[in-house]
């Protein structure tokens, strides 16, 4: 949204300084404010700070009163009392009054065509520029929001607008704002706004005649003021400088080509991101941090006959050929080769065919080799499509819920090894368990599993 909140800053300029303005290109809007500069209106400069030191006075000292509210009924007096406009300030004017009739729209099924793309771009575009503030507001006031059910109040209110010739309708980044910092904390504000709104319709237009449009520019700039600050783009940087790069795309683009096309390049990317990330196949091996250097579970990755293998992401078409051939080079390279590998999937909800065929391949190569695929799933739809495919208990392949299951199956197919292998690899899985129970993804079910294994191996330790 700080792209947005530039170009509505950059466009109610003008009607802070008395210029005539009217571009709508960002930079073109700019430029313009620099080379009329010269004509800038003193009295209208003079209303227009004067509402803003208002704003910012009244939201600073008395944070719980409506402050464009009183802005906005102080400078129609101030107006209306001095005669503002005599002295060159552009004032509102008359004003239209009155709600529109419903009407069914006059477009035919011939044309529905030529609307269904346009529509579309629109819908894509306004829930994209309503998801925006709406996050804002709701990080900043400690609320949820749903994102079907915006989508399904947007497509209500531009259903009603349709019927009463109105323009498409989308979240208002400005109104918003200006909520906002009314004070509004509940959806019940949106009601009374409409039912005041339509009121004003009414009967009160003549009463914004003399409204100067200063004062209008004025509180609409200290309400999106907020979506302009550096400090979140600063927080991003030094968190993760991929995620700020993405975040600067909507606001260059915005800026660059425009407030729609600028938006469909960052919903695009961000589309494109979306599939990419988790296309990148990477995978984790028990002993390795996801960049591949060596932590606290080390000596798990030494247990003789087991490697446990987990990918960072849902298995799906665009990276299970990529991880297929990640587990066999694992296999390959492993010294001494596994009997088993544990493919964790705690990641992966479902699985389509791309990836059964995937993992139905890997565990046909690991065979041919002396090894044998040990899928790790608690989800039952897994398990139906891993039986379904021929990937599964009732075929060559055994599926299990925990890691730790697999692995004490393993370690009881080498009980005949000696106590001395047999206290190693119970040692072993100790850390393992240390190691899954420090991931902050685990469910509270799962932190209890892991601790009654736990303390079922300690006893066997004792015991034996």
């Amino acid at each position: 949204m700080f792209g947005l909140a530039l170009v509505i800053t950059v466009k109610l300029v003008p009607k802070m300084l008395g210029i005539e303005g009217g571009e709508q290109e960002f930079f073109k809007a700019l430029w313009q404010i620099v080379t009329e500069l010269p004509d800038t209106s003193v009295v209208t400069l003079a209303v227009g700070l004067a509402c803003l030191a208002g704003m910012l006075a009244l939201q600073r000292f008395l944070p719980k009163r409506p402050a464009a509210l009183a802005v906005l009924v102080g400078s129609l007096i101030a107006s209306a009392a001095l005669n503002l406009s005599d002295h060159g300030v552009a004032v509102v004017g008359p004003l239209p009054s009155g709600l529109a009739a419903p009407e069914l729209p006059g477009a035919g099924w011939d044309a529905f065509p030529l609307l269904i793309t346009g529509a579309f771009g629109i819908a894509l575009l306004a829930f994209a520029e309503a998801m925006g503030p709406a996050q804002q507001l709701a990080r900043v006031h400690g609320y949820e929001v749903d994102a079907n059910r915006e989508l399904v109040a947007i497509g209500a209110a531009n259903a009603g607008a349709g019927l009463f010739q109105g323009f498409s309708i989308g979240a208002s980044l400005s109104k918003s704002a200006a909520n906002d910092r009314a004070g509004a904390r509940s959806p019940r504000s949106l009601v009374v706004a409409a039912a005041a709104t339509a009121l004003a319709a009414l009967f009160l237009p003549p009463l914004f005649k003399e409204l100067p449009e200063a004062a209008l520019g004025a509180i609409v700039i200290v309400a999106v003021f907020d979506m302009e600050r550096i400090a979140p783009r600063k927080r991003l940087w030094r968190i993760r400088r991929a995620d700020c790069v993405l975040a600067l795309v909507a606001p260059v683009g915005v800026l660059v080509v425009g407030i729609l096309p600028g938006l469909a390049i960052a919903v695009g990317l961000s589309l494109a991101v979306i599939v990419w990330r988790p296309g990148e196949g990477r995978v984790h091996m028990a002993g390795q941090h996801p960049s591949g250097t060596a932590d606290v579970a080390a000596e798990v990755a030494a247990t003789p006959g087991l490697l446990v293998v987990r990918p960072l992401q849902m298995l799906f078409f665009v990276n299970a050929a990529e991880i297929r051939e990640a587990v066999a080079a694992a296999v390959k390279s492993a010294d001494p080769r596994p009997d088993v590998v544990l493919l964790g999937l705690g990641l992966t909800p479902d699985l389509d065919v791309p990836a059964l065929d995937a993992l139905s391949d890997l565990s046909e190569r690991l065979e041919s080799s002396g090894s044998r695929l040990w899928p790790v799933t608690k989800d039952d739809l897994v398990l139906d499509r891993l039986t379904i495919a021929g990937v599964s208990p009732a075929h060559r392949v055994r599926v299990f819920p925990y890691a730790a299951g697999a692995a004490l199956t393993d370690l009881s197919r080498h009980s005949s090894d000696g106590d001395a292998a047999r206290h190693t690899v119970l040692n072993d899985l100790l850390a393992f368990l240390e190691v899954r129970r420090q991931d902050p993804g685990l469910d509270e079910r799962g932190r209890l599993v892991l601790e009654e294994l736990d303390s079922r191996i300690r006893q066997e330790l004792r015991t034996g």
